[in-house]
C-alpha cells in the first residue's frame, strides 16, 4: 500500500469517513511524500490533491477553522506547480467551493467574495472542466440561497442568479448545473417572491432532459403556496399540481433518494391541505402517496411516509371523521412492523412515527386506533432484534400513554404500562411472553 496513491487515498477516505483522524492524517502524510516528488506522476498528483480536499472538508465539519484554511492554503499552492492538470484544479474547485458556503453561512463576506472569484477564475478558462463549472455553479446557488433567507439582502442575489443562468443555458451544459440553477430558483420563490420564479422552474421541469432534482424543485414550489383563495383555492392551480407531481413520479422512477424527497414534499402539501380541511384535493394527494408506496419495488421508506400522511389526515384539521384512513393506517403500521428489510436508522424512524401516532390517537380520544397501536408498541419494544435506541424511544412512547392514562383515571391501564417499564429492558433476551408488557395486548384505552 505504501506505493499505491490509489489505495493510499481510499485509505485515508475511509478513515475520514470513520472518523479515524491519527489514521488518516498518517495516510496523507504518506500521500504528500509520494505526491510532492520530484518522480510523481499524474496518478499520484490526483490522489494528494483529493486527499487534501477531502481533509479540508473534515477539518471545516469540525470547526477547525484554522486547519481548513490552511489546508486550502496548502492545495492552492500545490495546483499552482507547472503540472498541474485539470483532475487536479478539480479537486481545487471542490474545496474552494466548500470553503465559499462556509465563509457565506458565517457571514465573512469579503472572503466569499474572493473565493468565489477564485472559482469564475478557474471555469472561464477554455480548458476548464464540467466539474470546475458544477463547482461554480454550486456556490452561486448557495450564494443565491444566503441573500434569498428573510434576512438577506435579496437585490445582491441577482447577480450570483445572472451568473448561474449563464452557465445553465449553455446547450451543452451538464443538468447538474441546472439541478443547481433550479434550487436557486427555489430559495428565492420560498423566501422573498411568492409565486415568481414558478414559470421558469415550469420550463425547466417542461424539458424532456429535466431531472428528478428540476421536477421536485418545481412540485416544492407548488406545494410551497399558502392554502388560501386565488392561489389553491382553484382547480387549474390544483391540476398543475398534479401534473407536476406525476411528471415527478415518472422521472423519479428507480432512484430511491428521488421518491423519497417527493414523498416528503407530498406529505407537507397534503398536512397543509387537510389543516385547511379542503378533504377532496387532500384525497387526491394522498393516491398519489398511495401510488408511491404501492409498489413491488417500494422501500419501507415510501411506506412511512404513507403513513404519516395517514396520521394526518386522521388529525392534522382537530377532526376525526374519517374511518376508512383509520383502518389504512393500522394496517400499513401493521405491515412495516412486520418481517421487512429495514436498516436501523428506519427502524428508529418507524418507533418515533408509532409513538407519535399513538399519541395523537389518545389525544383525540379514538380508543380504537390507540388500542392497536399500544399493542404495535408492546410488540415492537419485545422483538429480539430491537435495538437499545429503538427501546428507548418506545420507553418514552409508554411514559406518554402511561401519563394519559392517569390523566383519564384509568388505573388498570396505567398500572399496566408501569409494570410494562419496569420490564422492558429485561425483555431484551426473550422472545415469548411472559413479560409484564403482553398485559398491553388486551389493555383497554
Amino acid at each position: 500500500m505504501a506505493d499505491d496513491p490509489r489505495t493510499l487515498a481510499d485509505a485515508h477516505w475511509k478513515a475520514v469517513r470513520k472518523g479515524q483522524r491519527a489514521s488518516a492524517t498518517t495516510h496523507l502524510a504518506a500521500l504528500r511524500r509520494l505526491g510532492s516528488s520530484e518522480s510523481a506522476g499524474p496518478e499520484a498528483r490526483h490522489a494528494l490533491a483529493g486527499a487534501l480536499a477531502r481533509a479540508h472538508w473534515d477539518a471545516g465539519r469540525c470547526s477547525e477553522d484554522a486547519v481548513a484554511r490552511d489546508l486550502l492554503d496548502e492545495l492552492r499552492a500545490y495546483c499552482r506547480g507547472p503540472a498541474t492538470d485539470e483532475p487536479q484544479r478539480f479537486e481545487l474547485a471542490k474545496a474552494l467551493s466548500t470553503a465559499h458556503w462556509d465563509t457565506v453561512r458565517y457571514g465573512d463576506a469579503p472572503r466569499a467574495d474572493r473565493i468565489l472569484g477564485e472559482l469564475r477564475t478557474l471555469a472561464k478558462r477554455g480548458e476548464a472542466t464540467e466539474g470546475q463549472r458544477q463547482a461554480l455553479a454550486e456556490a452561486l446557488a448557495n450564494q443565491v440561497r444566503h441573500h434569498a433567507r428573510p434576512q438577506g439582502e435579496v437585490t445582491r442575489a441577482e447577480g450570483p442568479l445572472a451568473d448561474l443562468r449563464r452557465l445553465a443555458d449553455r446547450p451543452h451544459a451538464p443538468e447538474n448545473q441546472r439541478d443547481a440553477l433550479a434550487r436557486a430558483l427555489l430559495d428565492l420563490h420560498r423566501h422573498r417572491e411568492g409565486e415568481g420564479r414558478v414559470p421558469e422552474l415550469r420550463a425547466l421541469a417542461a424539458r424532456p432532459e429535466a431531472t428528478p432534482a428540476q421536477h421536485l424543485a418545481y412540485v416544492e414550489a407548488l406545494q410551497d403556496a399558502p392554502w388560501q383563495a386565488g392561489l389553491f383555492g382553484h382547480r387549474g392551480r390544483q391540476d398543475a399540481l398534479l401534473a407536476g407531481v406525476k411528471q415527478a413520479e415518472q422521472a423519479a422512477r428507480g432512484g430511491k433518494r428521488p421518491m423519497t424527497l417527493l414523498g416528503d414534499a407530498l406529505v407537507r402539501m397534503h398536512a397543509k391541505v387537510r389543516r385547511a380541511q379542503d378533504d377532496s384535493f387532500a384525497d387526491l394527494l394522498l393516491d398519489r402517496l398511495r401510488v408511491l408506496a404501492v409498489r413491488t419495488d417500494a422501500t419501507i421508506e415510501e411506506w412511512l411516509t404513507l403513513a404519516n400522511a395517514l396520521c394526518d389526515g386522521l388529525w392534522i384539521a382537530g377532526t376525526f371523521t374519517n374511518r376508512e384512513l383509520a383502518e389504512e393506517l393500522v394496517e400499513v403500521l401493521h405491515l412495516v412492523t412486520g418481517p421487512v428489510e429495514a436498516s436501523v436508522k428506519q427502524r428508529i424512524t418507524l418507533a418515533g412515527l408509532l409513538v407519535g401516532a399513538h399519541h395523537r390517537a389518545v389525544r383525540n380520544e379514538d380508543a380504537l386506533v390507540s388500542k392497536e397501536l399500544l399493542t404495535l408498541l408492546h410488540a415492537w419494544a419485545v422483538r429480539p432484534k430491537a435495538t437499545r435506541e429503538e427501546r428507548e424511544v418506545l420507553a418514552h412512547g409508554l411514559r406518554l400513554a402511561g401519563e394519559h392514562a392517569r390523566a383519564r383515571g384509568d388505573k388498570s391501564l396505567s398500572g399496566k404500562i408501569e409494570g410494562a417499564l419496569a420490564a422492558l429492558p429485561a425483555a431484551a433476551d426473550r422472545s415469548g411472553g411472559g413479560s409484564a408488557l403482553a398485559d398491553l395486548r388486551v389493555a383497554t384505552t
